[in-house]
């Protein structure tokens, strides 16, 4: 264990404003924390495989929901207040131990394990705010921020306990209540944040490496899907169809739009624009579990066989708004109105979204691998339109 000058223990503190760590990174701690969530978006992504209908992705999106918020809490505090020591090293092992529960009850968290759920996420909750209370305690300038985020996830995690006296389907209510309220805690700071910024660099990153969780999980979707002596199948032609989408998404979110890059927070239009690069990330990321589930479905179809009518859609919309959230996480590199130079560049991008979604309505005249080859090219051509100059 790391030894301090100060001993174990140490008060957390701003860190977003330390010259010094213009330059921080993910620590190791962080790093374990997110494997936690690789086990959530694999059991996710399990869930929606069973049910993959309209329906299915709408119980899927809302159990994806708390997972993510979940990890943004956690995250959001470490950017500011890590301290690394043995107190938030304890406190992120409590942590752990709820997101674990919470994977747990996802197979039934919407019917029969539903209590399960609600009382993990509601500890998931509680620890953040025991983080902020202590962070609050040890840095009275941050405390107006601190209190708001206090009451407002402290507010929240006490409507997922209340949602256990409830009965079905209307503690679901109270559900969409408590998510509405954690998501409005943050967005109310408003010059807060400009007052206290996250880290402008270990941000950013943070969010990078979560996007890999998730494009690592469809990778090995994919990979799994394919059974040794069926190389030479259309199996194996929807795998590699799969492995070129999911490239280009990560091609297209690391490099084209630069969605990992260092992000400005000093002004109420950078809090908005800010907000909109945060925000953007929940449907790209949804969206790609999405994919590679329809991939894997496509996988298993013969050649000539067509894919039932909503999964086409599904599929075929997923990669849609991909497509869409990129472009909004591109925009969001200008606060204000983006210039003209910026508005043309995604221009075709919001085409090639547009004819993203409506390919669902080929499944039912084409064959499903016909239309991963039709999503394949779009995508590609996404990164071909990437590619041009624009003025910086």
């Amino acid at each position: 264990m790391k030894h301090y000058k100060n001993g174990l223990i140490k008060p957390p503190i701003l860190r977003s404003g330390v010259e010094k760590e213009r330059e921080r990174h993910a620590t190791w701690l962080e790093l374990l924390y997110d494997l936690v969530f690789v086990a959530a978006i694999s059991q996710l992504s399990v869930n929606l495989n069973k049910d993959y209908s309209f329906f299915g992705f709408l119980n899927f999106s809302i159990l994806f929901i708390p997972v993510w918020w979940a990890w943004i809490g956690h995250t959001f505090y470490l950017t500011r207040f890590d301290s690394d020591d043995v107190i938030h090293r304890l406190l992120t092992m409590v942590q752990i131990v709820a997101v674990a529960s919470l994977i747990v009850h996802v197979p039934s968290a919407l019917g029969e394990s539903t209590n399960g759920f609600a009382l993990s996420y509601a500890a998931v909750r509680s620890m953040l705010v025991l983080e902020y209370w202590r962070a609050g305690r040890h840095n009275r300038p941050v405390r107006p921020l601190v209190n708001r985020y206090m009451i407002g996830f402290g507010c929240a995690a006490a409507l997922w306990v209340v949602s256990t006296f409830i009965p079905m389907p209307h503690r679901f209510i109270v559900w969409y209540l408590a998510i509405g309220v954690d998501f409005f805690a943050p967005l109310t700071a408003g010059a807060l944040h400009v007052k206290f910024p996250p880290h402008l660099v270990h941000l950013p990153e943070r969010f990078g490496l979560f996007t890999i969780i998730v494009i690592g999980e469809a990778v090995v979707s994919i990979v799994m899907g394919i059974k040794a002596g069926h190389l030479i199948s259309s199996s194996a032609a929807a795998a590699i169809m799969g492995l070129i989408i999911v490239f280009t998404l990560w091609w297209g979110y690391f490099d084209g739009v630069k969605g990992a890059g260092t992000r400005q927070l000093t002004s109420k239009d950078h809090v908005r624009a800010y907000q909109q690069w945060l925000y953007s990330h929940l449907p790209l990321t949804m969206a790609i579990a999405s994919i590679a589930v329809g991939i894997r479905r496509v996988m298993a179809l013969p050649a000539s066989e067509m894919l039932p009518f909503q999964e086409s859609w599904i599929l075929s919309a997923s990669i849609g708004i991909c497509m869409l959230s990129l472009n909004t996480i591109f925009l969001s590199s200008y606060p204000g109105r983006p210039p003209d130079e910026a508005l043309r560049f995604v221009c075709p991008h919001y085409a090639l979204a547009f004819l993203a979604c409506v390919v669902g309505g080929l499944g039912t005249i084409i064959s499903g691998i016909a239309v991963l080859g039709i999503l394949t090219a779009l995508s590609v051509l996404l990164i071909l339109f990437s590619l041009r100059y624009l003025p910086e």
